[in-house]
C-alpha cells in the first residue's frame, strides 16, 4: 500500500484519539465551572448533531474539491478550535457561547473529515487492496475510539482539564502535518461555482444516488435498525443491568463494555479476513449480522447469572459481547470495501456520507426507545429484545438476492459496478 495510505491512518488514529481527550477536557471544565450535569448533556446532544447532519449535508466538498485538502482544512480547524479553548482554559476566560460554538464547528469537522478518509482509499490503493485498507481503516477507528477515553483518564488526573486541552490541540496540529506531507491530486473532482442552489443540488444527488443504487438502500435501511438498536445498549441498557446489580462494582461496567471493543479491534485486525476467506464476503456479513444480534440476546440472557457474582456475569457477558463486537466487523468491513469499490469517484464521499448520516439519525430515537423498554421491562428482557431485532435483519439480508448478488461480486467485478447497474443514479 503506498505511503499516503498510512500517512492518513495514522492522523486519523492521532486525530480520533485528540478529539475524544478533548470530550473528556471539555466535560471536567464544563462542569468545573457550571456543576451541571444536564448543560453538559446539551452541549454533547448539539456535537453530535452538528457531526450527523454535516454527513449528509457537506459531504459533497469531498466529491468536489480534492479531498486530501478537505481533511487538511478539517485538521488545521480542529487545531485553531482546541487551541482557542485550551488559551481560554488557561486564562480563565469560560464562555458558554465559546465552548457551544467550539463543539458544533469541532462536530461538524468530524462529520466531514470521517467519511472522507473512508471513501479516499480508492485513491491511495490498489484495487486489490482495498478490502485489506478498509480493515486496517476500521481496526484504526476501533482502537482509537477505544483508547482515548483511557487515555484522557490517565491524563486529566494528574495534569488536570487544562494539560489535556493543550495536548490535544497539538496533537490535532499533528494530525494535519501528516496530512500536508501527502501528495497532492493531480486533478481536482469537480469546479467549485453555482452557489447555494448547486450546494443543494449535490446534496440531493447523494441521496438520490444512495435511495436508487438497490443494495446501497437496504443496506442503509437495515443499518438504520441495527443502530436503533445498537446505540441504546451501551448507551443506556447495559449501564441498567450492571447499576441495578452491582452498584457497588463500578468496575463490571468497564470490563463488559470493553470487551465490545476488543472484539470490534479483533473482528477488524485478523477475524473478518480469515472468516471472510473461509465463508466469501456474502456470507460473512450475514454471519456477521447474526453474531451480533446473538451476542447481545446472550448478554441479557447472562443477567440471570447476577446472583452468582460480579465475576461469572462479568466473564460471560464479556464473553457474547466480544462475539458481538467481532460480528460487527465483520459487517461494516465487507459493505464498507463493497461501497467504496462500486461507487464511482465522483459520488463516492457522498455514498459513504449519506449512509453514515441515515444510519445516525436514529441514534437518539433508539436511546429513548432503550429508555422505555427498560422501563416496562427489566433490562435484561429489553437486551434480549434488541438483539433479536438485529437477528430479524440478519435473516432479511441472508434473503435478498440483489445485495447478495453484489456482495458475492469480486473485487475486479465490483470496481465501479453501481454506475454499470444503476446509471440512472449517477446522473446529475
Amino acid at each position: 500500500m503506498k505511503r499516503d495510505f498510512y500517512l492518513l491512518q495514522t492522523a486519523s488514529f492521532l486525530g480520533t484519539i485528540a478529539t475524544r481527550c478533548l470530550e473528556v477536557a471539555v466535560a471536567w471544565w464544563v462542569l468545573r465551572e457550571t456543576g451541571n450535569p444536564a448543560l453538559f448533556g446539551a452541549l454533547v446532544a448539539l456535537g453530535i448533531g452538528a457531526d450527523v447532519l454535516s454527513r449528509g449535508a457537506l459531504a459533497w466538498l469531498g466529491d468536489r474539491f480534492d479531498g486530501r485538502v478537505v481533511v487538511l482544512c478539517c485538521y488545521v480547524a480542529g487545531g485553531l478550535i482546541s487551541s482557542t479553548l485550551a488559551v481560554a482554559a488557561w486564562t480563565g476566560t469560560y464562555s458558554l457561547w465559546l465552548v457551544s460554538a467550539a463543539i458544533v464547528a469541532l462536530g461538524a469537522g468530524l462529520g466531514v473529515r470521517e467519511p472522507l478518509q473512508m471513501s479516499l482509499i480508492r485513491e491511495l490503493v490498489q484495487r486489490a487492496d482495498v478490502a485489506d485498507a478498509v480493515r486496517i481503516r476500521s481496526a484504526v477507528m476501533s482502537s482509537s475510539a477505544f483508547a482515548g477515553p483511557i487515555v484522557a483518564g490517565a491524563l486529566i488526573g494528574p495534569f488536570g482539564y487544562r494539560t489535556v486541552l493543550t495536548l490535544s490541540a497539538a496533537v490535532v496540529v499533528s494530525s494535519a502535518v501528516l496530512v500536508l506531507v501527502m501528495d497532492r491530486q493531480e486533478t481536482v473532482p469537480g469546479a467549485a461555482s453555482g452557489g447555494a442552489a448547486r450546494w443543494v443540488g449535490d446534496v440531493v444527488a447523494g441521496f438520490r444516488a444512495v435511495r436508487r443504487v438497490t443494495p446501497e438502500w437496504r443496506l442503509a435501511i437495515t443499518t438504520m435498525v441495527v443502530n436503533f438498536a445498537l446505540y441504546p445498549v451501551f448507551a443506556v441498557i447495559i449501564p441498567i443491568v450492571v447499576v441495578e446489580r452491582f452498584a457497588a462494582e463500578s468496575w463490571v461496567l468497564s470490563v463488559v463494555e470493553s470487551a465490545f471493543a476488543v472484539g470490534l479491534i479483533a473482528g477488524s485486525t485478523f477475524v473478518t479476513r480469515r472468516i471472510t476467506g473461509l465463508l466469501g464476503r456474502r456470507r460473512t456479513v450475514v454471519s456477521g449480522f447474526g453474531a451480533l444480534g446473538l451476542g447481545f440476546v446472550g448478554a441479557g440472557a447472562a443477567g440471570g447469572l447476577a446472583g452468582s457474582g460480579p465475576l461469572v456475569f462479568s466473564a460471560v457477558s464479556s464473553l457474547f459481547l466480544l462475539a458481538a463486537g467481532t460480528g460487527l466487523s465483520m459487517v461494516v468491513v465487507n459493505t464498507g470495501a463493497v461501497r467504496v469499490l462500486a461507487t464511482p469517484s465522483s459520488y463516492r464521499n457522498r455514498m459513504v456520507a449519506s449512509v453514515s448520516f441515515l444510519s445516525g439519525i436514529v441514534m437518539p430515537l433508539g436511546a429513548l426507545l432503550g429508555g422505555l423498554i427498560s422501563g416496562g421491562l427489566n433490562s435484561s428482557a429489553s437486551l434480549v429484545i434488541l438483539g433479536l431485532l438485529i437477528c430479524a435483519c440478519a435473516a432479511v439480508i441472508s434473503r435478498d438476492r440483489v445485495l447478495g448478488r453484489f456482495l458475492s461480486m469480486s473485487d475486479d467485478d465490483l470496481d465501479g459496478a453501481y454506475a454499470k447497474h444503476f446509471p440512472e443514479a449517477f446522473v446529475a
